[in-house]
């Protein structure tokens, strides 16, 4: 089973920095870990997954109306904290650039996920991906339908993540059993085991996704938050469903659960 660290492992670590992606190749450098990207005033991609920046920063601004330099003056670990410490704010920590993943850790396996609809942001990541020969170590996913096409267009041999609306037609028809008539054209299916109060793993699109020799990776809730897998217990319910891979994180809680 595969194992996704969601957020660069946001449960041990600020999310979507540097910290968090050293944290989650040093328990096992074989797993995924799941980036956000946003782009900038001066088109600089960036880790980032709100449009707001005060969740993370304590500061109130939109990310794509600053610029990079702008960008690194916030602390990507302002609002972190452990035991309500935040251990953060008196040593302050910079948001990372795309760029700069790809120049300190050539050979991670990455999950870049598109939180913009600005389609600029696809040509500047096939251009850093070219730039530094990582196409076979990244999955391309995005909520936005709109890039996933454009990145296909553009890379058609790429691998993807199922976008929101494919997503949704793939669910319904299963529901009404009309299968056939949406079928999936991306490689991995990635969703909630409960999204709201809809139960959205059911065995009938478990069953439709493996038919289709497609990858499904899951989590436990989709909601106001979100609930990744986070202990060996929650583990073993995804193996039982039959899922692919997992998003965690807790990637070392994890790991100690297992071992």
């Amino acid at each position: 089973m595969e194992i996704v660290c969601y957020g660069c492992g946001r449960g041990e670590n600020p999310e979507n920095t540097i910290e968090g992606i050293h944290h989650c190749q040093s328990i096992n450098p074989d797993w995924w870990i799941e980036m956000d990207i946003q782009i900038t005033k001066d088109e600089k991609l960036v880790l980032f997954h709100d449009y707001q920046t005060k969740r993370i920063t304590g500061v109130n601004n939109k990310i794509h109306q600053l610029t990079l330099t702008e960008i690194q003056q916030l602390n990507a670990g302002y609002n972190f904290n452990v035991e309500n410490k935040f251990i953060y704010r008196e040593n302050p920590i910079q948001i990372p650039t795309v760029e700069e993943v790809f120049q300190k850790f050539p050979k991670a396996k990455l999950l870049l996920d598109l939180h913009t609809n600005n389609l600029l942001a696809v040509t500047r990541l096939i251009t850093l991906i070219k730039k530094y020969t990582m196409a076979n170590q990244v999955i391309i996913v995005s909520r936005y339908d709109e890039v996933i096409s454009s990145f296909k267009k553009k890379r058609p041999k790429w691998r993807y993540g199922v976008p929101t609306k494919e997503a949704k037609k793939m669910i319904y028809s299963s529901f009404l059993y009309l299968d056939k008539l949406f079928p999936i054209t991306s490689d991995i299916l990635m969703l909630p085991k409960k999204a709201g109060k809809v139960n959205v793993l059911t065995k009938r699109v478990v069953k439709h996704v493996k038919k289709r020799n497609k990858t499904l990776w899951a989590w436990m809730y989709e909601g106001e938050i979100v609930k990744t897998v986070d202990d060996e217990t929650e583990l073993n319910e995804m193996k039982e469903l039959g899922v692919h891979g997992i998003f965690t994180g807790f990637p070392k809680k994890l790991m100690n659960q297992i071992q």
